[in-house]
């Protein structure tokens, strides 16, 4: 199969960019299966293995794909109404009050029911790029944007402060808490903040970490970070907003709404066996998995099936 994958911003990335990730994990997936890829992106996009098509602005990308492509899979700047070709477009964000595009796929089942979407396809994560342990160190990770509040970071300070749990922070600096007002909290002994970090260093974080603790107050489509700390053996600890429950059931972490409910919920998450973890991770959501629904979707899109009526 010939797939042109569609995205607005260079790949690979050179920063987190999580959809970045994805679309190159799967990409490799497809590579491995044997299928032919195009990608078409901003000029300096290079991809090994990969026909990569520089294109700079949406109108560009239309003009651009390959007329010999299968399926068309956008990520970003969906088609125009008149596309005449077969075609997906994954929602990676959210887009409330927005008119979607009809083969609009969701990445979790909350991320759909608030778009109002049939289709779901689980985002998927490449195991390798993390490291399985079952022997822990005694610290707490905490592994999201600490500029946006939504994320939680004030309150895994609080949290951890409380309850006296060693904790590490990575996804920014304290300067970053200096506008939710939670600097001053976050200098504590037992508190280390360690920036923005990727490769090897992300994955022994992950792998040493006895929890990922993860209390959002957004609705979040699907979430990265709960993926790779499973894939680490590193069980979840995180309140129930979004996609959380569906990707966090009681046989690899434990869901809090209050703080008084944390110390139990972190017990039971520590209770949980850091294989099931894993192997729930690989089932359910890696890169190889992600694709094997992807090219399931395509083949009964091509072969004429009303996916998304």
């Amino acid at each position: 199969m010939h797939i042109c994958l569609v995205n607005d911003t260079r790949l690979p990335t050179k920063k987190y960019g999580g959809t970045e990730r994805l679309i190159a994990w799967l990409i490799g997936e497809y590579l491995k299966l044997g299928h032919r890829v195009s990608v078409v992106a901003p000029t300096g996009t290079a991809l090994q293995g990969v026909e990569c098509i520089p294109a700079d602005t949406h109108e560009d990308a239309l003009q651009v794909i390959p007329k010999s492509a299968d399926i068309v899979h956008f990520h970003s700047w969906g088609p125009p109404p008149d596309f005449d070709r077969p075609w997906i477009y994954t929602l990676h964000g959210v887009a409330e009050g927005a008119v979607l595009p009809k083969n609009t796929v969701c990445i979790s089942r909350s991320h759909a029911r608030q778009h109002n979407v049939k289709v779901v396809v689980y985002n998927g994560v490449n195991p390798d790029e993390f490291h399985f342990r079952d022997r822990k160190q005694d610290y707490l990770l905490f592994f999201s944007l600490i500029r946006r509040r939504a994320k939680g970071a004030e309150r895994a300070i609080r949290l951890a402060r409380r309850y006296g749990h060693r904790t590490i922070f990575a996804g920014g600096t304290r300067l970053d808490l200096i506008k939710g007002g939670g600097l001053l909290e976050s200098f504590h002994p037992g508190l280390k903040f360690v920036g923005k970090v990727a490769g090897e260093e992300k994955a022994e974080l992950f792998s040493n970490a006895k929890a990922l603790l993860f209390p959002i107050s957004w609705e979040e489509p699907f979430g990265l970070v709960l993926v790779e700390s499973l894939l680490s053996g590193t069980p979840v600890v995180a309140t129930p907003r979004g996609a959380v429950p569906e990707l966090v059931p009681p046989e690899v972490g434990a869901l809090f709404t209050t703080d008084e409910e944390f110390p139990d919920a972190l017990e039971r998450a520590m209770a949980c066996r850091p294989l099931d973890c894993r192997e729930w991770a690989m089932a359910n959501f890696s890169s190889a998995v992600c694709a094997g629904n992807y090219l399931t979707l395509y083949e009964r899109l091509l072969g004429g099936e009303d996916v998304f009526g």
